[in-house]
């Protein structure tokens, strides 16, 4: 056996150098993994207090650092059509409506009056009502020029209704802006549940520009 083994040393020795490397490489691509993983942007979007149309919705912040809220976007409708609105400051046309009358905007806290801003890890901020946001969308869209068709009741139309909010936001360790997506849908019963289990990333470098190009059209 010693000699076998005095005969194959070198045979052998590249075997134990090949095997160590494939180790360390299994390791290294570990801890890039777990660094990307800790370094990648993570927004969430949530639907609380019920499923009526007065459940409101929450962003939060679940990336290792803080991120800089600069749109949020709200869509009604499908594929085939679809209305997109800007919800990122209030609307004091619809938002500072009370039952004595039009509330001044100046009198207003700032997170009363718009979303935008840097958001700190772990820390979340609340968007509105789902009725809240229908409404400011409908006024919004039909206030807007009428050339560019955006009729919130087709949007609606018959059957389900389904609510899209994009957050676009810039983050320390990302080029340019990234974003997040969650869909909502109401079903026959007007109750309203997440269209996917989670919220959708858009941090590749494909999605990051698709974020860009919505940054630029509602600037």
């Amino acid at each position: 056996m010693g000699s076998w083994i005095e005969q194959h040393a070198t045979l052998l020795q590249v075997g134990v150098s090949i095997a160590t490397l494939m180790v360390w490489i299994f390791y290294a691509q570990l801890l890039f993994q777990s660094y990307r993983r800790v370094r990648r942007p993570k927004i969430v979007i949530n639907q609380m207090l019920g499923n009526s149309d007065k459940a409101r919705f929450l962003i939060s912040n679940m990336s290792q650092e803080a991120i800089h809220i600069d749109k949020v976007l709200v869509c009604i409708g499908d594929e085939t059509h679809q209305v997109c609105e800007q919800v990122t400051d209030s609307d004091p046309e619809v938002d500072f409506q009370t039952d004595q009358g039009s509330k001044s905007a100046h009198a207003a806290r700032l997170e009363e009056l718009t979303v935008q801003g840097p958001l700190e890890s772990g820390r979340c901020i609340e968007l509105g009502a789902l009725q809240n946001l229908m409404r400011r969308i409908t006024h919004q869209a039909r206030a807007s020029d009428k050339d560019t068709g955006n009729d919130p009741d087709k949007a609606v139309g018959e059957g389900k209704c389904r609510i899209e909010i994009i957050v676009i936001a810039v983050y320390s360790s990302e080029k340019g802006v990234i974003g997040a997506s969650r869909a909502f849908v109401c079903d026959e019963d007007g109750q309203l549940h997440p269209e996917m289990v989670q919220t959708t990333q858009h941090a590749g470098f494909f999605a990051r520009r698709r974020m860009a190009r919505l940054h630029a059209q509602y600037a």
